[in-house]
């Protein structure tokens, strides 16, 4: 299937999606959130794609969010006062009912509406030159959709920081990695190469435990203990039903493993 704003490529149970508007600075437009509700709906039920690796066109910016001339909406339409709706119902998977896990290669600028994909990220690894900040106040907007939804993902003074701040400061890939916001740093050259490796080995795992393990943790997000606890009890007895545990392979048990 061909996209108007991504480029896609499957390999090895990895689709690749790489954000294509590098002349906009990968901002998302309306061909985009219509790009990302064919995509979502496509993987939904493919079953060849097992891991979703996000990045974006070589440039200076990863994506600085809404392209602030076009805007996100289909040209001409306005909603009602009660019809109001936000692009991240489009742009992440989570959103979307797609519990494929989505690892995320991150280069330059990621900016404002970014934070749709990072806040829905299962891996975020960047690149030494990544920076991270917020904009709206320096246009004179309100922000709460993106922050509000980093929330549980890193501290609060770090969100509130960054929407008070501004462009007056910006998140670096090294104060990222303290605060959690992503969980490992490449080169440049590494980051895409990088960001894969991670993608297929988690592509190889079984398909059923991948997808329960990745909803079952987020929904907990929303969830009292108690009742997140005994949500995740429920889908272990699902995934038994599903996809019956198989002792594992010698050649799994004698996989080489490495410290983080």
């Amino acid at each position: 299937m061909s996209y108007e704003t991504l480029l896609t490529s499957l390999a090895e149970g990895v689709l690749t999606v790489t954000l294509n508007r590098p002349k906009q600075a990968n901002s998302f437009n309306h061909a985009m959130i219509e790009d990302f509700t064919t995509l979502w709906d496509a993987i939904r039920e493919d079953d060849n794609v097992r891991v979703i690796v996000l990045r974006a066109a070589p440039g200076r910016s990863f994506c600085t969010g809404v392209d602030v001339r076009e805007g996100w909406r289909a040209p001409g339409h306005e909603p009602g006062p009660f019809d109001y709706d936000d692009p991240g119902d489009w742009l992440g998977p989570k959103t979307n009912r797609v519990w494929k896990p989505l690892v995320m290669a991150v280069h330059g600028m990621a900016a404002g509406g970014a934070f749709y994909w990072l806040n829905e990220a299962d891996i975020v690894v960047c690149s030494a030159d990544a920076t991270f900040f917020d904009p709206h106040l320096k246009l004179g907007k309100l922000s709460s959709v993106e922050p509000i939804g980093a929330l549980g993902r890193i501290p609060y003074q770090e969100i509130s920081r960054m929407v008070l701040m501004a462009d007056e400061e910006r998140i670096s890939a090294e104060t990222a990695l303290r605060i959690s916001l992503v969980t490992e740093i490449t080169t440049e050259e590494s980051l895409w190469s990088r960001a894969n490796e991670i993608a297929t080995g988690i592509a190889a795992r079984d398909a059923v435990a991948v997808q329960g393990s990745v909803r079952a943790l987020w929904e907990a997000q929303s969830l009292p203990r108690a009742q997140a606890i005994s949500n995740a009890v429920k889908y272990i007895q699902i995934s038994k039903a599903a996809s019956p545990v198989k002792q594992a392979p010698k050649s799994l048990k004698s996989a080489p493993w490495k410290l983080r």
